[in-house]
């Protein structure tokens, strides 16, 4: 039973590690599915030349993959960084990739973990005006390439989410280390059998060990050791538990939201979210059905768009304008798909519409240069020279800042069209509709059964509510029983009544006499005490780092302290699940975290342990108990 437990435990970490939902590379059979065979033939040629040393011929066929690209309507082929990378792994230049990556990202684009390595590159060779220019193309493709915006949306509420879990690990144990020798002293008073002074620890033990034992979740294993802890905290000591039981209530809606993205995005694959930068050879399906509860209209409308984009990037364009007249004439009349049937059209040859959708789309959305930029060129190939000259300054200035592709005016082609993805507000307000859900459907996530069984969704509110008051009702109540108190200082414990505020420092420690004036039995059990209370504090510290300074009053840092660790906890976490799910750079780049995150977990431990057990010994110390010796 306590392995379940255990393993529980690390399932719960792994789930909320994993990000959800990283855009990965096409399948190995046939390197770039779904595209034309021209752009296809090319794209291989390019993985082909690709290699140090070989920069000039990679500019040459990387320049003649855009214009085909472009030409089609494809803005981004996200497959390409990554199988670049895994033959530099593979062939053993990988510290020589990023010259490669950087020429490739012409047309990738929209790859977020290419630009991430190029970041992490830029950081540490030290090159200022790289780093800013790799920063831009990472924040525009996060921003234009919408899969990517709800993969690491997804990620980051999975690192929240497990910076949470151990936030209420570490909260809940170090309170019950806290409590636990006062807790120990009211079981021996309760307890009216021989040698209750040896089965009193035991007993405390398995309050502690038989809720993980049992398979509980983490929830309900913390609520446990909380409900124990109560009676015994002081005013300060609430703050801590306080702040675990917020972030308790917190975890439900968390874990729903994270459940509804998995949900969304999975039942979207082929669809909206294979749309931009890897395409799938099939096209998305059209269907009006959905999972219960989950709206219909915006899940079409996504695939619709997105297979109209596949049909525009594969050619066949009288299917693509019939889509995009469809939409419009279904009221989505949004730049982005004014735009992309603009190009089509003007492939077709009808200069006057195209141009027509060209100049409407730029008046939508005049902070989107796309539009403005084919309107640019079909005045060009119109021969409309008066126009031209009104709109060639403002085009080649907008389209020069548009990240994060790095167009140069005067080397595009007057075939290069300017395409517009999938419009990352529409997704995010189909997202928004689903809040509903984020409770209703919590229950049914991974992430709920493990940390909150044996609950069920609806049993979840009223538990946690009834640990927080009846949390609030024992703390009252202890106020009027004789319970037991034990010295910060020295370990003593005595009964008390009403606040235990002016009973954590012993009368003894205040008056700072050290072991005690008398000698005898009395002066050596006083020292045993100590010695046995410190060696306690310092093992409880090594173990649940920060322990010691609760112990020496320091509430407010060592609360603090635990977020900060938790963090750091939760950067581990995140960084063992992310190679199995992106592709080679993204595996890389997580192993680069890991190790980081590892290294500042363990330096955040030994400090935590070292400034607990500093912060007690300089407790004993100003109280005159921490220089005797048995």
């Amino acid at each position: 039973m306590f392995r379940r437990g255990i393993g529980a435990a690390a399932l719960f970490i792994l789930i909320n590690s994993t990000p959800l939902m990283f855009p990965s590379a096409a399948g190995a059979k046939d390197l770039f599915p779904g595209y034309p065979v021209a752009v296809r033939a090319q794209a291989e040629k390019v993985l082909a030349v690709a290699g140090p040393g070989k920069e000039d011929d990679l500019k040459k066929e990387v320049r003649t993959l855009r214009i085909r690209m472009h030409g089609m309507g494809i803005l981004s082929m996200n497959a390409l960084p990554d199988l670049l990378f895994q033959r530099a792994l593979r062939e053993g230049w990988k510290g020589a990739a990023t010259p490669v990556l950087r020429i490739v990202s012409e047309i990738s684009p929209f790859s977020v973990p290419m630009w991430a390595w190029l970041v992490k590159e830029d950081v540490l060779s030290g090159r200022v005006s790289d780093l800013i220019q790799d920063i831009g193309g990472l924040a525009g493709a996060l921003r234009r390439f919408s899969p990517a915006q709800l993969g690491y949306a997804s990620w980051f509420l999975s690192f929240l989410s497990a910076a949470a879990c151990w936030f209420i690990l570490w909260g809940s144990a170090a309170l019950f280390l806290r409590a636990r020798p006062s807790l120990e002293g009211d079981i021996q008073r309760i307890l009216k059998i021989p040698g209750r002074d040896y089965l009193a620890p035991v007993m405390v033990a398995l309050v502690f060990l038989l809720p993980i034992m049992a398979g509980l979740g983490l929830a309900v294993v913390s609520s446990i050791w909380l409900l124990f802890s109560v009676a015994y905290l002081r005013r300060g000591e609430l703050v801590v538990m306080t702040a675990v039981v917020l972030v308790l209530v917190c975890m439900l809606p968390g874990g729903g939201i994270l459940h509804s993205l998995n949900i969304f995005a999975a039942e979207n694959v082929g669809g909206w979210s294979g749309g931009e930068g890897t395409i799938s050879p099939g096209k998305g399906k059209e269907t009006s059905t959905g999972r219960k509860g989950y709206p219909a209209i915006p899940e079409n409308w996504m695939q619709r768009f997105a297979t109209a984009r596949q049909e525009m990037q594969s050619g066949e364009v009288e299917a693509a304008e019939k889509r995009w007249t469809l939409l419009l004439e279904e009221g989505r009349e949004i730049p982005e798909v004014l735009n992309n049937r603009g190009i089509v059209r003007a492939q077709q040859g009808s200069m006057k519409e195209a141009l027509a959708d060209f100049e409407s789309a730029a008046g939508k959305s005049p902070e989107d240069p796309s539009a403005l930029w084919n309107a640019y060129l079909l005045h060009l190939q119109m021969l409309n020279l008066d126009r031209v000259q009104q709109i060639q300054p403002e085009a080649w200035t907008r389209i020069r800042k548009m990240y994060p592709f790095r167009f140069r005016p005067d080397d595009m082609e007057q075939g290069e069209w300017i395409a517009s993805p999938m419009p990352s507000r529409e997704i995010w307000s189909a997202v928004f509709r689903l809040r509903e859900d984020w409770i209703r459907d919590a229950g049914e996530s991974d992430f709920f059964l493990t940390f909150f069984r044996p609950l069920t969704a609806p049993g979840v509110v009223a538990f946690l509510a009834v640990v927080w008051l009846s949390s609030g009702a024992w703390n009252l109540l202890s106020r009027k029983l004789w319970i037991h108190s034990t010295c910060r200082s020295c370990g003593g414990r005595a009964l008390v009544v009403r606040s235990r505020e002016v009973s954590d420092i012993c009368a003894a420690c205040r008056a700072k006499i050290g072991g005690g004036s008398r000698l005898g039995h009395e002066r050596t059990r006083r020292i045993q005490g100590i010695v046995g209370h410190r060696r306690f504090v310092m093992a409880a510290s090594l173990a649940v780092p920060g322990v010691g300074a609760l112990w020496s009053g320091k509430v407010i840092r060592t609360l603090l302290y635990g977020i900060v660790l938790s963090l750091s906890l939760a950067a581990v976490s995140c960084s063992l699940g992310g190679g199995r799910v992106g592709g080679p750079i993204i595996a890389e780049l997580q192993r680069i975290v890991l190790w980081l995150a590892i290294a500042l977990t363990a330096l955040f431990w030994a400090g935590g342990a070292a400034w607990g057990i500093r912060s007690f010994t300089i407790l004993q110390r100003n109280q005159n108990v921490a220089g005797e010796r048995v």
